[in-house]
């Protein structure tokens, strides 16, 4: 009888995705086209990864809810236009590669859209290196909510969440699982008191294979 895979989950903003190379200039022009002050590059990379409820509050802080989903709505169709920017960090595709050498299945488990998870994994060429994608689906709040849909419905012998922020670290936790914390990311200072953290993401497949060993 086959044995159920192991399973590795990555947050997408900041741990496989380089989102700065194109979401600081798409909302600095939103916020100016929007009559709110363009915030700094460092503001604005302080909101990736926070669902998006969450982060508006910060990007047109004052703003009211029809004013949120027009500038949201704005956001997805300027997005298109930068994603020839995006880029994933380097040497993410070769640990990808390598994680599925030694059996493991991977998956996306993000706060974003699917449609977002979606372009911006045909963009950065990790597509076709990832196995299941996990938006925040409606009515959802929080990633552990996200991370715990996806647990359920995929088989796995183990799993193990790789992320660059505190949503991640949680998420993880809440649902008894290892966490990786990736401190080349968003949030470096919000890796500094996990356990298990990666420099680059070549690190992660050797770390992975010792977190599951100790999960056996």
């Amino acid at each position: 009888m086959k044995s159920e895979p192991k399973l590795i989950v990555f947050d997408l903003d900041g741990t496989l995705n380089r989102t700065e190379l194109f979401a600081v200039e798409v909302h600095r022009m939103l916020q100016t086209e929007f009559g709110w002050p363009a915030q700094s590059p460092e503001e604005i990379t302080a909101i990736f990864g926070a669902p998006a409820e969450e982060y508006m509050d910060r990007i047109l802080p004052g703003s009211d809810e029809k004013t949120k989903q027009r500038y949201l709505k704005r956001e997805a169709e300027v997005e298109y236009d930068y994603m020839h920017l995006a880029a994933a960090y380097d040497g993410c595709s070769r640990m990808l590669s390598v994680l599925r050498e030694n059996g493991w299945e991977t998956a996306v488990c993000s706060n974003s859209s699917f449609r977002y998870i979606s372009m911006i994994l045909n963009s950065t060429g990790l597509m076709h290196q990832i196995d299941y994608i996990q938006p925040l689906e409606k009515g959802m709040t929080e990633k552990s909510e996200s991370l715990a849909s996806l647990l359920a419905r995929i088989p796995h012998s183990c799993a193990i969440m790789v992320g660059d922020t505190d949503y991640d670290r949680k998420a993880a936790e809440a649902n008894h699982i290892p966490f990786i914390g990736c401190r080349y990311g968003f949030r470096p200072t919000e890796m500094e008191s996990v356990e298990y953290t990666v420099l680059t993401p070549v690190e992660i497949p050797e770390l992975a294979e010792k977190l599951a060993k100790d999960e056996e």
